[in-house]
């Protein structure tokens, strides 16, 4: 790939379910940039992350994506449990590359005082329902009871690993001394109140930006997110004293 001053990684989560435009958005954003782009997948299961096969294969990925990128800063972006596995990752994608990786969160909860984030783990197959339809999903599909409950149940397998990973960062993890998070407002299951208390578990600054928007990002905050990922491979002064 050519090279241009804005060369590095950016490493992207998505959230539950796929990709979706959040995904969409930022490998245009890092074509536009001139800096390389991987997407990596959620853990498939509690047990991949305790035994570290799944930090293992995602490292591996980043190994061959790094071979084809510059020497620039790499980044992890994850939205809703996508964020979870960007902060899961850091530590050992720190340890791989000798160098601080920053996170971006997009529309990613806080745990609460107990470990709890809000999720679909528990909700029947109208909820999950409701919840899509808010964002758009083809009414038509919700609509068939089979496809109805076929989402429903990968949804809530995938929410059970994030509710894990939540409870991880809640008792275990450290989290950087700078996060960067995007909300919207017109996230339906996670709105900024439950970003805000970002600031309540990180040890240096939190930026937090809230926009309009729904719970994937979009063409029209395209801007806004590469303001926020400009800002977030702004180097810290502490690290760079």
């Amino acid at each position: 790939m050519s090279r241009t001053e804005n060369d590095g990684l950016l490493i992207a989560f998505p959230a539950a379910g796929s990709g979706g435009t959040t995904l969409e958005q930022l490998e245009k954003l890092a074509a536009r940039r001139g800096t390389g782009f991987l997407a990596l997948p959620n853990p498939p299961s509690d047990e991949a992350v305790e035994s570290g096969s799944w930090q293992k294969e995602c490292l591996t990925q980043v190994s061959g994506a790094l071979q084809d990128t510059g020497t620039g800063q790499t980044l992890l972006a994850g939205h809703c449990m996508g964020g979870f596995s960007a902060l899961r990752l850091r530590d050992a994608l720190t340890a791989h590359t000798g160098r601080p990786a920053p996170v971006l969160l997009l529309n990613t909860p806080c745990p609460d005082r107990q470990g709890r984030i809000p999720t679909m783990s528990s909700l029947t197959d109208d909820e999950i329902a409701e919840i899509l339809a808010h964002e758009g999903f083809p009414q038509d599909l919700l609509d068939d009871e089979d496809v109805r409950t076929e989402i429903a149940d990968r949804l809530r397998a995938e929410a059970l690993v994030a509710d894990g990973l939540a409870r991880w960062l809640h008792t275990d993890g450290t989290p950087p001394d700078i996060l960067h998070v995007l909300s919207t407002r017109g996230d339906y299951f996670i709105p900024p109140r439950h970003c805000v208390t970002w600031h309540e578990r990180v040890p240096g600054e939190v930026h937090l930006t809230v926009a309009d928007g729904g719970h994937a990002i979009d063409a029209p905050l395209a801007g806004l997110l590469e303001r926020c990922v400009d800002a977030a491979l702004t180097p810290n002064p502490t690290e760079t004293a």
